[in-house]
C-alpha cells in the first residue's frame, strides 16, 4: 500500500511538523485547518463564522490538491474553543457543504493560538475524475 503525505502551497509547509494531507488509495487525511491566511496570519479574529468560511476554503483547497474535493468528505471533526459557536458554525457549514451531509463529530477544546476559534479535520474518498 502506498501512503503519501503532502504539503500545499500556503497551506502547510516544509516547517511544519506535519503535512497537510496524507493519502492513500482510498482516502485523504487532512491536518486541522484554521482560519489562516497563506503568510499565517490569523482572520476573522473574533468572528467564530469566518474561521469557519476560512477554515472550509482551506480544507477545500486541500481536497483539490490531493484531486478531491468537499462533496467526497466522508468524516470530520470540527473544534471549537466555545459551545456558544455552534450555531454560527452550523450555518456556515450548510453553506459551504450545501445538501452534502458527512459524518462529523464536534468537540470543544482549547486550540494553540488564543484567538482561533475553529478548526477542521476531514477524511475524503480518493478519486480520479475517471472513477467518478
Amino acid at each position: 500500500m502506498s501512503i503519501t503525505a503532502a504539503n500545499v502551497n500556503g497551506i502547510a509547509d516544509a516547517q511544519s511538523p506535519y503535512p497537510a494531507y496524507v493519502q492513500d488509495q482510498q482516502n485523504i487525511y487532512v491536518s486541522g485547518q484554521v482560519a489562516f491566511d497563506d503568510d499565517g496570519n490569523i482572520v476573522g479574529e473574533g468572528d467564530p463564522a469566518k474561521q469557519t468560511e476560512v477554515a472550509i476554503d482551506r480544507l477545500a483547497r486541500v481536497l483539490a490538491a490531493a484531486g478531491s474535493d468537499l462533496d467526497h468528505v466522508v468524516s470530520t471533526t470540527v473544534y471549537l474553543t466555545s459551545a456558544d459557536f455552534g450555531s454560527e458554525m452550523n450555518r456556515v457549514w450548510r453553506k459551504k457543504f450545501g445538501q452534502h451531509r458527512p459524518a462529523r463529530a464536534t468537540v470543544i477544546a482549547g486550540l494553540l493560538d488564543d484567538r482561533l476559534m475553529v478548526e477542521i479535520t476531514a477524511i475524503a474518498v480518493a478519486f480520479t475524475k475517471d472513477s467518478e
